[in-house]
């Protein structure tokens, strides 16, 4: 998938026992962002945090076994890697709670 973090594939190949470790955090947060806003559909898509309104939901593209639980485990992988909880990664978890 565009953009998806590579730490998603590295746990699917390890049939999602062996948890990932963030080496660079930085790169992670700007490759699960743009994931983020790529699997959204495009009446969304801008920037975090995304416009909260009402619109067709079809078009929500995140495909494969693990679907929307790829998106949930970046959350806390995310969280992991950080000491004490950003701002960006709070406003994250809010646009991905309000899509749920």
């Amino acid at each position: 998938a565009k953009n998806r973090p590579a730490e998603v594939q590295y746990w699917v190949s390890r049939a999602r026992i062996t948890p990932p470790q963030i080496a660079n955090l930085d790169r992670f947060i700007k490759e699960f962002t743009a994931w983020w806003i790529d699997i959204n559909p495009a009446w969304r898509k801008m920037s975090l945090p995304m416009e909260k309104k009402n619109g067709a939901w079809e078009h929500m593209d995140f495909p494969g076994p693990n679907g929307f639980l790829n998106v949930l485990m970046c959350l806390k992988w995310w969280r992991v890697a950080m000491d004490e909880e950003s701002k960006e990664w709070k406003e994250a978890v809010e646009d991905v709670k309000w899509v749920l």
